[in-house]
């Protein structure tokens, strides 16, 4: 088999969007700080930013008493999603993962997650609790890189 480790080789969906293969999301999961989890909240839905570890195939991040908590405390599907882009390309990329959120209750997990130096950004109050998204699916894609025309105005962008 082809290794698809360079973009040109990736295939192309239907958009025109480069899919990356599950190596490349994979690594970009484990480079990346901070994302966005997605999940129902109150018939209602919330995006809400984490800094984060991919950290054995599932995403982990610290809580407090609240929404976040509560979704993974009723096992709830949530999305969760990394990107990046460069605006004056006109480029970038993006990971999205679709799973199960859960509470970590088992004391050797807690163990093992807060060795990991995982510090709460947004620290004004504790956030001793930890939530993990076990990954159903995850899936990447990229726009293709190009450089800016001489007839892109600020209009077009």
């Amino acid at each position: 088999m082809k290794s698809q480790t360079s973009p040109q080789d990736w295939p192309v969906d239907h958009d025109g969007l480069e899919v990356m293969p599950p190596k490349v999301c994979d690594e970009l999961l484990a480079a990346s700080e901070v994302g966005r989890i997605a999940f129902i909240n109150a018939g209602a839905p919330l995006i809400l930013p984490v800094n984060f570890r991919y950290h054995r195939g599932r995403i982990v991040f610290r809580t407090a008493l609240g929404s976040k908590l509560n979704a993974a405390g009723r096992g709830y599907e949530v999305a969760f999603e990394i990107d990046d882009w460069d605006a004056p390309r006109r480029t970038g990329w993006s990971v999205l993962v679709r799973g199960t959120a859960e509470e970590v209750v088992s004391e050797s997990e807690l163990e093992e997650l807060f060795g990991l130096g995982l510090r709460p950004w947004a620290d004004q109050i504790e956030r001793s609790m930890w939530v993990q998204i076990h990954p159903r699916d995850i899936s990447g894609r990229r726009i293709p890189s190009r450089k800016p025309l001489a007839s892109d105005d600020e209009s077009a962008r």
